[in-house]
């Protein structure tokens, strides 16, 4: 699904029907612990008592038709005014297809720019909801704690050039600050848990628009499994594909760090030369 398809938008009482395709489904509302809508007196309910009031009850559009809701609200039971929750619902026809995920990634930069004085989005799925599951984390919305595993592991970031991350307030800094904004920053994940992070900029200091540098950093617990190799190949063609301007993939490393330079061969990259950046790293070029 191409995202200039899909929008976020207010509803109109004129979405009535659209929005009986999946709030009248129970196999959607199941998910969302919400009673499931039976007739259009209910809808019309529905848009002018929940949604209309409400400037971040939003209808998920393809093509400008209502396919589905996006709500953000404060959590409940919680005093934390540094928190919002996020939900969505999307019509069964349209499950599979990346519109949710996009529809999120969409929402996240609003939601921190309409309430400026949060720090961190929060989202619930029902444990068997593994699809959810998968929306969340590719969406960037992941365990702190996980990411802390990594990010806080001196072992790790002392490979990538970075400070370590010693609390939960820095990591959902890194989440929101970092990771959201950026559409390459992302997490690698065994069985959608967050175990690492892949990313993908401009090299630093260089004005070649014709290439990017990719990074990647792995929990301890991983290495040594053809995790880190697997990632960047699945990722390889898919920067390609969102860079049609760059011809080469660059990645760098640390010359002791024997172990990334293997990763580094086997996902196809090819050594260049040595280069002086906070110490000796080795430079590795895809294309």
């Amino acid at each position: 699904m191409e995202s200039s398809r899909i929008s976020l938008r207010p509803f109109r009482l004129t979405d009535v029907d659209d929005i009986l395709l999946w709030a009248g489904d129970k196999r959607v509302t199941s998910t969302i612990r919400w009673d499931t809508l039976t007739t259009k007196e209910e809808a019309l309910s529905f848009i002018k008592e929940v949604c209309v009031p409400q400037p971040w009850h939003v209808s998920i559009c393809i093509d400008d038709r209502s396919i589905g809701f996006l709500w953000v609200i404060h959590p409940a039971m919680s005093d934390d005014i540094e928190a919002v929750e996020i939900g969505y619902a999307i019509a069964v026809e349209y499950w599979g297809q990346g519109i949710a995920t996009k529809a999120l990634k969409m929402a996240i930069p609003r939601i921190f720019n309409d309430f400026p004085q949060i720090v961190k989005i929060i989202a619930c799925a029902i444990s068997k909801n593994k699809a959810s599951h998968r929306v969340l984390e590719k969406a960037g919305l992941t365990d702190v704690d996980d990411i802390l595993l990594w990010a806080g592991d001196k072992r790790v970031t002392s490979t990538i050039r970075w400070d370590t991350l010693t609390t939960k307030e820095e990591a959902l800094s890194f989440i929101k600050e970092v990771c959201v904004p950026q559409p390459w920053h992302v997490s690698i994940c065994i069985d959608d848990r967050s175990i690492g992070f892949l990313w993908v900029i401009h090299p630093a200091m260089s004005d070649d628009i014709e290439a990017v540098e990719i990074g990647y950093a792995i929990a301890v617990e991983y290495w040594g499994q053809g995790i880190a190799t697997k990632a960047l190949k699945m990722a390889i063609p898919r920067i390609f594909n969102d860079f049609p301007q760059i011809v080469k993939i660059i990645a760098c490393a640390i010359s002791k760090n024997k172990a990334s330079h293997r990763v580094l061969e086997k996902a196809g990259f090819h050594y260049e030369r040595i280069v002086t950046l906070q110490g000796e790293f080795k430079k590795y070029g895809d294309k």
